[in-house]
């Protein structure tokens, strides 16, 4: 047994960790950061500030971002190319002036290939002494490939078009109260918008939709 005093740092540290708003925090961001690395798009959960530090990167982004030439991921930061910093900078000012539910997309062309850089807020509660208070989710993917993936749930299961977001952001959020937190709709809504979902697409289960709508926001 160590019978060495407990000072007042350890036992701030012993109270936070025993917080149940910590708990839940910490539970959540886990849940979030696994969901993020089963996906195929790249994926990066970002610190708001200077530098860019990276609080989360899904597999595919640290795979992405390894070496590309407009953003980069170095030293637990996210580094933009001069042509694209101002771009990113002005993107990030705006959805946090807006808050969660409203993206921004940033265009990034390098080499001759294009794409689009989604960025917004999450939200994961607003307690004083949670880690972290303003996180900022950055989706790099095709130009208008989830403008396509949504006509195409619509047109070829007659989802209507707050279905289909349902079930995109279910694809790119991982879960049901991110989704809700991050489009401002209630937890109630999204699960009847995904019950609805899930019968005319006859996947059944949140996974398989998942799965199809990987499917159809393929190129």
């Amino acid at each position: 047994m160590n019978d060495k005093a407990t000072g007042p740092t350890d036992e701030r540290r012993l109270r936070r960790e025993r917080d149940p708003d910590q708990l839940r925090w910490i539970a959540q961001a886990r849940c979030l950061a696994a969901a993020l690395d089963l996906l195929a798009q790249p994926i990066v959960l970002l610190l708001p500030g200077e530098p860019l530090r990276v609080w989360h990167a899904n597999a595919a982004a640290r795979h992405r971002f390894s070496s590309h030439p407009e953003l980069r991921l170095r030293d637990g930061t996210l580094m933009a190319s001069p042509t694209t910093t101002p771009a990113l900078t002005a993107a990030l000012a705006r959805v946090l002036e807006l808050g969660p539910g409203h993206p921004c997309e940033v265009r990034v062309a390098s080499a001759g290939e294009s794409l689009v850089a989604t960025v917004q807020a999450l939200d994961f509660g607003a307690a004083a002494d949670l880690p972290v208070r303003e996180v900022v989710m950055l989706e790099l993917h095709q130009p208008a490939s989830v403008e396509r993936g949504l006509h195409r749930l619509c047109s070829e299961f007659h989802l209507t078009r707050k279905e289909a977001e349902a079930a995109v952001g279910l694809y790119s959020m991982g879960s049901i109260d991110e989704l809700a937190r991050c489009t401002g709709r209630s937890v109630h809504t999204v699960r009847t918008q995904l019950k609805a979902a899930m019968h005319k697409t006859a996947t059944h289960t949140q996974a398989g939709l998942v799965a199809l709508v990987a499917n159809r926001l393929a190129p």
